[in-house]
Formats: C-alpha cells, structure tokens, sequence
C-alpha cells in the first residue's frame, strides 16, 4: 500500500471510533473475607468493546459460591486502568474492572450483628457472648428440626 492509503485508513478509523469487538470478561482478583469479587476486560485503542454482563455475572457468581455465598451483585460503575499509553499521551490499551460482592451466605443463618451494652465498644465479643448472641438467635428462628436445632446448638457451644 502507498502511504497515503495507509494514512487514509488510520484516519477513517479514528472518525468512524473504531471496531465493535466482543471482549470477554475474567476475574481479577476479590477478597473472600470482603465477599468481592473483580471481574475484568482488556481494551485497545479504538476498539469498541461489546461485552455480555451476564458472563461478568455468572463468573463472579461462580468464584462467590466457592467461599459459600449464593449470588453476586455488581457494586455498579466500573473503573479504567490505561496499561499503555502512546507518545502524546492517549490510552491505546487499558482494562475496565467491574466489582462484584458476594451475598447470602450458605453456610450459616442470616445473621445481624447486634452490640450489646456489655461488648466491648470495637465491636468485639468475648466467647461466652458470643455464644449468647448465638443462642439468642438459634431461639428466635422457627421451623427448625430438632436435630437442626441440635446440630447448630453443638457449634455454638463448641461441642
């Protein structure tokens, strides 16, 4: 091709914004004891990515049901990093995160976390408050079996 041609070409992409490409989404990273999952997509300069958020969705939701928690909801927005810029300055490749929290966790009743006046005032408690809590909320929720109950009432005590 002539340089003009090559020219032509690079400025008809600049004013047209470039090419819809399909980007698929992976997980960056997260924190299980957050409940965060980042999930990610690559870009390049004037790409204009077409992305499926129910992939972000199922994948975020896949990593949270690893550490016990059944759904994952985006946080909304999302955040640019620019990995590579040209001479003048312009992004020409970068990542897009989007964060996820994981919610509704498996393992354990819902449970609030209600400070008492004798707890500390950081939040902690002590085991035998602990407990106490524990049982309090064991008492409150109906329908349980009796071997349920039991079952939970061993791990609170520790038995």
């Amino acid at each position: 091709m002539r340089p003009i041609s090559i020219a032509t070409l690079m400025l008809a992409i600049a004013l047209t914004g470039g090419c819809a490409v399909k980007k698929n989404f992976y997980a960056t990273g997260g924190s299980r004891a957050d409940g965060t999952v980042d999930m990610a997509y690559d870009f390049a300069q004037f790409e204009q990515p077409v992305v499926n958020m129910d992939q972000a969705q199922n994948i975020a939701q896949q990593k949270c049901a690893v550490w016990g928690y059944r759904e994952a909801e985006a946080f909304g927005g999302s955040t640019t990093n620019c990995n590579q810029r040209d001479g003048f300055g312009t992004c020409v490749a970068g990542q897009v995160v989007i964060k996820y929290q994981c919610v509704g966790d498996l393992d354990a009743p819902k449970v609030s976390q209600v400070r008492t006046p004798s707890a500390p005032i950081d939040g902690s408690l002590s085991k035998d408050q602990w407990q106490q809590q524990q049982l309090q909320q064991l008492n409150q929720q109906s329908g349980l079996s009796y071997d349920e109950y039991q079952r939970r009432y061993r791990q609170i005590m520790g038995q």
